[in-house]
């Protein structure tokens, strides 16, 4: 079915409108995204009146509980009253899906309430991913009216404009075309390895500032260039094995668990380094309770992981893309802090001064975090 971008241009206020995407995978998944204004959404939710201000204020006198579940609350309701409507072209029977929405992040929210006066904007993408069902010949979308008038683009790409609460024109669903031959299929499968190692990159750099502490903790406590290599690699295969495990569904953890124990980690090491600075102790001595460290970073992974989605027919090489963008982000770390450290090791208040107080700093900033996600 053909749509047209003509309809849209009657309407006045095009800039209040939000933007969507839908992708068809191959036939097997497909990914809806939607890009909304974050604060704009939490007011509607909560009913306030006023401008932005009343809004940040209102959220302020939260705590980091409250916030939590008021984003789980948002992100429920906008999953209940969404929907994907799938028709089979065989017995013209009707299938409706709802959507599992996620991408309201508490760490943006609290970005944009520490420094609301240095954003432009507060975009959020809200992801939802599933299968579409065997031997479907055209899809239509119905969302939440929280979301508002939406301007929906197909992967053709069509858009088409979507009324508040309103169902959507249905879209063919091609099943046998170009796209399935090994010849297009092949740089598909490197652009969807590329994504995921952005992705796993990017939770790393600039996104993870906790993992960042924890790795720069670990080169921080390494005197030689042997003890960080046995240290981030006691790390990296722990995280590689909850990343696995979570994502398959072997290991499920609240992240209101999860959480504070990867700032406890971090707090953790951190004194170790300040007690430990002036003992000559073995390195391969702390690889045990690296490695348990390491085993919570990557359920941490696996929740970042779930909300982006992994396709069906690439499942296995999307999860090991992801974990190579991590570790390409911890190196980058680490390269970039050597760096930095290198013109002052020579110096005899290397230890005594700057890493004690970088040490310092990070024990303290992961103890605020501690605190913050335990309230």
């Amino acid at each position: 079915m053909t749509t047209s971008l003509c309809s849209i241009t009657s309407f006045a206020h095009t800039d209040d409108l939000n933007q969507a995407t839908l992708s068809l995978d191959n036939n097997e998944r497909y990914q809806l995204i939607v890009t909304v204004d974050f604060i704009h959404l939490l007011q509607e939710h909560l009913d306030i009146s006023g401008d932005d201000n009343n809004v940040l204020l209102a959220l302020n006198q939260q705590s980091f509980f409250e916030q939590k579940k008021l984003l789980e609350n948002l992100e429920t309701v906008l999953s209940q009253q969404s929907s994907l409507f799938f028709s089979n072209k065989t017995n013209n029977i009707e299938q409706q899906q709802n959507m599992t929405f996620q991408g309201l992040q508490l760490q943006q929210l609290k970005r944009i309430l520490a420094q609301p006066e240095k954003l432009t904007d507060y975009k959020v993408e809200l992801h939802a991913t599933g299968d579409i069902p065997e031997n479907s010949g055209e899809v239509a979308v119905s969302f939440a009216p929280l979301l508002g008038n939406i301007v929906l683009k197909v992967v053709r790409p069509e858009q088409t404009l979507i009324s508040s609460g309103e169902l959507s024109q249905s879209f063919q669903i091609n099943q046998s075309n170009a796209w399935h031959s090994n010849s297009v299929n092949i740089p598909n499968n490197i652009s969807l390895t590329m994504d995921y190692i952005y992705q796993g990159f990017v939770h790393i750099l600039p996104r993870g500032l906790d993992h960042i502490l924890f790795v720069l903790a670990l080169l921080l406590f390494a005197r030689k260039r042997s003890s960080l290599i046995w240290q981030i690699s006691a790390f990296t295969l722990a995280h590689t094995i909850t990343l696995a495990l979570g994502i398959y569904g072997f290991v499920t953890i609240s992240s209101t668990i999860v959480e504070p124990l990867i700032a406890l980690s971090i707090v953790y090491v951190g004194l170790e380094n300040i007690y430990r600075a002036n003992q000559r102790t073995n390195s391969q001595a702390r690889l045990p309770i690296i490695f348990a460290f390491g085993l919570l970073h990557g359920l941490g992974f696996a929740s970042v992981l779930s909300e982006v989605g992994l396709p069906a027919s690439q499942y296995l090489t999307s999860l090991i893309s992801f974990n190579v963008g991590v570790e390409l982000g911890q190196l980058t770390v680490i390269a970039l802090a050597f760096i930095c450290l290198y013109p002052f090791r020579k110096k005899v208040w290397y230890q005594t001064k700057l890493v004690f107080a970088l040490n310092i700093a990070i024990a303290l900033i992961a103890t605020y975090w501690l605190i913050e996600r335990l309230i």
